[in-house]
């Protein structure tokens, strides 16, 4: 009889050692899926950050071409404030205040350097006044949204006069 407990005992620990063995494998899967889940959560959550984004990008750029109306209207307006004008004004000022709140601010271009990353250059223009690979002029405003270029600035660009 003693053999036979001995051998049942070894047989219990053979069994008790592939149920632990089944059991580290299982946390082994769970971990595993727990993971996959998560990063799953967080690739989801970056996709829809990005549609988003892309949406509000979108929209914003087709209200930038409603700013430039506003820019040309005000350009060729009177002299004169008259009352038309003066509103003109005021809702173009109000424009820039709300797009500025969400994170969309004009670029400045005229003096600064050319920068593709920031800048498409029209046309360059030979000066002598003015040292290579400087922006003249601005044909259309650029914007930056969250420091992040949204729409970049058309310009001309000063070269070596000939």
């Amino acid at each position: 009889m003693g053999e036979t407990t001995l051998q049942n005992e070894e047989e219990l620990d053979v069994k008790i050692e592939e149920v632990e063995r089944a059991l580290q494998e299982t946390r082994d899967q769970l971990l595993r899926r727990t993971a996959e889940m998560e990063n799953m959560r967080r690739r989801h959550q970056q996709e829809r950050e990005q549609l988003i984004f892309e949406a509000n990008r979108r929209l914003i750029l087709d209200l930038l071409t409603m700013l430039d109306d506003l820019e040309r209207t005000m350009e060729h307006a009177s002299e004169q404030k008259d009352p038309l004008t003066q509103g003109i004004e005021l809702i173009y000022k109000n424009f820039l205040k709300t797009l500025e709140r969400y994170g969309v601010r004009p670029m400045l271009a005229v003096g600064e350097p050319f920068d593709h990353a920031k800048h498409d250059a029209l046309l360059e223009e030979p000066r002598e006044d003015i040292e290579p690979g400087i922006i003249t002029r601005e044909i259309q405003r650029g914007y930056l949204l969250n420091d992040n270029v949204l729409r970049h600035a058309k310009v001309f660009v000063s070269k070596a006069a000939e």
